[in-house]
This record gives structure tokens, sequence and C-alpha cells, in this order.
């Protein structure tokens, strides 16, 4: 019974079609129950090829005019309230044009190519420098007060999307597939940098902790859509959205350890016990946030959307700021991607689903609007002169093996895999972009604003240059590799080439007289 009406429904599937887009004609035993008006379906197909180029962009070219029409209000009400540093040649005018443009540039690339807006709003900032547009070593209070914001939005809006059930049953594989690259890029970079370019084993660490961290939101869009296309049985956009995440946990700690014990003094023992405690402390600090942040603002509290994105982005901005300002680098960034992640786990159980909500919307708005600051104004460091290449050069090559390490590891961390699922999750495992950005320049403010020696300033520079080289280059790379080998690479084969059992006799004389017809 069951398959009989498989058949059927499988039969007027046929029908439909070809009544709609062809003539045909059955046989008398052939009679479909229901006539299809096929009438209704030509006048249904020319009023979509009807729909012009202006009737689908009038939304768009709307919100591109209100956006402008905002813009100019706020640049107005700016120039008036503050003055002259807000004219046309006003050094903070300066800022938000170029913030401006490297936004309107990312949009035009995405559009045109389909690749990241962060690559535009990167040489946006890169040309800014070298005409002498903006250079934000003239700003470096203000640059290191931003990128204390900007990782509790990148990291918040992340960890929204953690599925906590998913990290309990799948803990080992997230543990290694988040870890063991991790590690291994770091060591390697730390000796290649010691070796090549001369950097102190604590200097090439501190790099290393930025220079492996994958940027798992380049890839999430396209990971997501050629699962859901493909029909995966793994839960591929959880795989990599987790475990991305614990390599990002990472990079945001010891980098933070590394840059504390670098950067301030104190005595040995105390920095012994902050090395030891960053992690854990920052996950038992974001346990605590998260808790509070989903238990005490009521479901049925009329402002209850408002209470609870206010609750988790001031928690994590004070957290953040708070450790950073008492040494503890490293543990306000833990804390607000375990904070995320243990809300959303609460939110759930009211009916907000994971990175579908009201908090995931409004940290997509911040987001988007802090996108093209980062990486512009990262960029304006990134300085071209005669002694570029005496860095690249051998960054290219560091690069080369760095790469190399971390996707062999990670093919062995996936050993029960298919060899095309190895290679999707190594396509996903290449882009680094958005940490590189938020943490690279905080080294350089840090020495430019504590007036250090000329050698650690050099270390800066160069820590910034192979790190600039790093997104330009795995940032296209892995986003094109995943985007395009992705549905080739998951495709089910079995499935495609199976034929249905169901199908009766009567069907596959129709089939036959499809094919037949065809030219």
């Amino acid at each position: 019974m069951q398959e009989d009406k498989f058949a059927t429904t499988d039969y007027d599937k046929r029908i439909h079609t070809i009544f709609c887009n062809k003539e045909e004609k059955t046989g008398p035993e052939f009679s479909p129950s229901l006539k299809v008006n096929k009438e209704k379906c030509i006048k249904e197909e020319e009023s979509i090829r009807k729909t012009t180029w202006y009737t689908n962009s009038v939304p768009v070219i709307y919100n591109y005019l209100n956006l402008c029409i905002i813009g100019l209000l706020i640049w107005g009400l700016l120039w008036c309230s503050c003055g002259n540093s807000w004219s046309w040649d006003g050094q903070w005018f300066r800022l938000a044009a170029v913030a401006i443009t490297a936004w309107a540039s990312g949009e035009i690339l995405q559009t045109l190519t389909t690749l990241p807006p962060l690559l535009a709003a990167l040489l946006t900032g890169i040309l800014a420098r070298n005409i002498g547009f903006l250079d934000m070593n003239q700003y470096t209070d203000i640059d290191a007060f931003l990128r204390k914001i900007y990782p509790v939005i990148i990291l918040g809006k992340a960890s929204l999307g953690w599925d906590l059930n998913f990290m309990k049953t799948n803990w080992r594989r997230l543990a290694t597939l988040g870890t063991l690259p991790w590690l291994a890029e770091v060591l390697v970079l730390a000796f290649c940098v010691h070796l090549y370019l001369g950097f102190p084993l604590i200097w090439g660490f501190l790099l290393g902790s930025v220079y492996a961290s994958v940027s798992c939101a380049v890839v999430m869009p396209a990971v997501t859509r050629i699962s859901a296309a493909a029909g995966c049985t793994r839960n591929w956009s959880q795989l990599v959205c987790t475990a991305g995440g614990t390599d990002t946990a990472l990079s945001v700690g010891v980098y933070g350890l590394i840059y504390s014990f670098i950067f301030y003094d104190t005595d040995d023992t105390y920095r012994y016990t902050k090395a030891g405690l960053t992690l854990f402390a920052g996950v038992a600090l974001g346990i605590i946030m998260g808790t509070v942040a989903g238990v005490l603002p009521n479901s049925r509290d009329f402002y209850v959307t408002e209470l609870r994105i206010i609750m988790v982005v001031a928690g994590g901005l004070l957290a953040n700021m708070l450790t950073s300002l008492f040494g503890w680098g490293g543990v306000g960034g833990v804390a607000v991607l375990v904070c995320n992640a243990t809300a959303a786990s609460f939110w759930l159980k009211d009916g907000w689903k994971l990175n579908n909500n009201p908090a995931s919307t409004a940290y997509r708005v911040m987001w988007s609007t802090l996108e093209p600051m980062v990486f512009a104004y990262s960029g304006t460091f990134f300085e071209i002169n005669s002694n570029l290449a005496t860095v690249l050069i051998p960054g290219f090559g560091i690069l080369a093996v760095c790469l190399f390490v971390r996707l062999l590891v990670t093919c062995i961390t996936c050993w029960d895999f298919t060899i095309r699922e190895k290679i999707f999750i190594c396509c996903t495992w290449i882009p680094k972009s958005i940490v590189v950005a938020v943490l690279c320049p905080l080294v350089i403010d840090t020495v430019v604003t504590s007036n250090r020696g000329s050698t650690e300033k050099q270390y800066a520079e160069n820590i910034m240059r192979l790190l600039i080289q790093l997104i330009l280059i795995t940032t296209p790379l892995g986003f094109l590799l995943t985007n395009h080998l992705g549905p080739l690479l998951l495709r089910n084969r079995e499935k495609d080439s199976e034929k249905p059992d169901w199908a009766s006799p009567r069907d596959k004389s129709i089939n036959r007289s499809q094919n037949e017809e065809r030219p």
C-alpha cells in the first residue's frame, strides 16, 4: 500500500511537469484524474519573466538610500556639536570616511565576485595608509579601545549558535579537531619565525596563537547551504562552528595570556598562576554570566528581548575590559564565548532557536557595522616600503609549511571520515581573518603607547605584516575551495544514481519515452 502511494505521487508529479512544459499526449488508459490548467502555468511563467531588474532592486535601493540619509544626519550632528574635527578635512572625519569606504567597497566586491567583503575593507585600509590619508598610529588610544569591543561582538555572535547537546555528545571530536591542528601550527610557526626571522620564542608563540586561529564565519554560510542541499547525515554546521569555536577560544585565551606575560611587569609566581588559570577562570566566569543572563530576565517580562541583549552585551564588555585592566588578558574573551553559549541554552527552553533569535539578530547588526572598521583600521598599519620583501618572502614559505602541517594534522584527527569528507573539512580549516584582524594591531598599539625599544617595535611591525599576508592569502583560498568543491565533495553519489524500487513498469515507460524525445 505504501509503495502504491509513493508511485502515484511520483506519477502525478511527472504528469504535472509534462503538461506544464510541453505538449504531451497519453493513451486513453492514462487519463489523469486532475486536469492541469496549462494556460495558468504559462501565465505564471510569463509573470516571472516580466519581473524586471528595477522591481527586484527597489528594496535594496531604498535600503542604501536610507543608510545614506542616516549617515548624513549623524555626520551633521557631530559636525555641529564637535566642530571642525568633523569637517571635511578633520581628523575624526577621516576615520569615518575610511570605514564607510571600506563598507561600500566590500559590498561591491561581494556583489561582483561573492568573495567576503572583509578583503575589500582590508585593502581599503592599506590604500588609505599608503596614500597618506589615514595612519592609525596617530590614533592608538582609540584603536586600542575599539579592539576591546570587537572581540565581545565577534565571539558573542559565534557562540550563540553553539548546541551544547551536540558538544556533549561529540566532545572528543570537537576537542581534537579544535585543539590538535591549532597546537601543531602554533609550534611550527614559533620555531619557523625564530629560525628565519630572528623572533624570540615567546614572540613566536604570541604570533602563533593568532596565526593559527581559523575563521569559520567566512565559510559557515556555504557549509550550511551545501550540507543542507546534499542531505548529509553529519551535522556539518555544528561540527565546523563548535570546533572552530574551540580553536578561537584557544587563540583568544593564549594570546591574552602571552600578551600579559610580555607587557605586564609582575612577579613570576603571579605570572605562572595566571598562565595556569586563564582558561579555567574564563570558563567559570562565562558560566556564571550566562546563567544569570539566561535566568534573570523572565520570559514573561514585556521587555525580555531588550533585557537579554543588554545583559549579554554589557556583561561581555565589562568582563573583557575589567580582566584586561588587571592584566588577565584572554579571560574576558573566553568568558564571552561561554557566557553566550550558556545563555542561549537557557533561551532555547523558552522557544528562542539557536542562532535564530532577537539576540543573534542584534549581534549581526553590530558586527555588520564593526566589520569594515576592524579590517580597514588593521590595514592602515600595513606600510609598503623597501623592507617589506625581506619579511613577506620568508613569510610566504612559512605560511605554506604551517598550512601543510595544519591540514595534515586535521586529516589525521578525522581518521574515520571518508576521503571526500576529510578534504571538505580541510577546506573549511584554511581561512584565517576575523580574530587575526582584531588582535594583530594590539601589540603595535602597546609598543607605541608605552615607548618600548626599537627592537620590540620591529617585532610588532613584522607581526602585522605576516598577519595581513595571512588574511589576504588564506581567506579567498579557503572560501573559494569550500564554496566550489564543497558540493562535489559532499554529494551523495549513491543517492544520485539510485533508482526507486517502487517505480512501476508504467512509470518506467514514461521515463523512457521522455528520454527518447529529448534531442
